[in-house]
Order: structure tokens, then C-alpha cells, then sequence
């Protein structure tokens, strides 16, 4: 069972697939460095809604999320 990776790193591109990610687990990689692998809940304009794999449930500024790496059945 192959896997490709889909990687969004421009906000054009983030944009373009949010309707896509939605209810699917991705990587994000932050602004700052920081990397969530998360279930994406909820989009909207400005805002993610995620949860991690404990549960916790964040809010997700688009403008601060510099890639989005989603896997898929190749």
C-alpha cells in the first residue's frame, strides 16, 4: 500500500485545498518551526479547527501555518 505526499506550502495553495483537508489527518508545519500532526475538524476563512491524537482541540491561525503535508493512497 503506497503513499504519496502532498505537500501545500504556499498560502495560495493552503487556500485553494482547505475544503479538501477537512476531516482528514495532516502535518502542519508553523511559522515558528512548530510541527502538529492533527485531525483537521472545521475550516473557515481565517481559522483551522484541529484536534490532536490526545484529543486536545486548538484553533489554528492560517497566515501563521508556512506547509500542510497530507498523506495519500498512491
Amino acid at each position: 500500500m503506497a503513499k504519496r505526499q502532498i505537500r501545500l506550502d504556499t498560502p495560495e495553495g493552503i487556500r485553494k485545498m482547505l475544503p479538501e483537508i477537512s476531516g482528514k489527518k495532516v502535518n502542519i508545519v508553523m511559522v515558528s518551526g512548530a510541527v502538529f500532526f492533527v485531525l483537521v475538524q472545521k475550516v473557515s476563512d481565517k481559522t483551522l479547527m484541529v484536534s490532536d491524537m490526545r484529543l486536545t482541540k486548538n484553533e489554528l491561525e492560517i497566515d501563521q501555518i508556512a506547509e500542510i503535508i497530507l498523506d495519500v493512497e498512491a
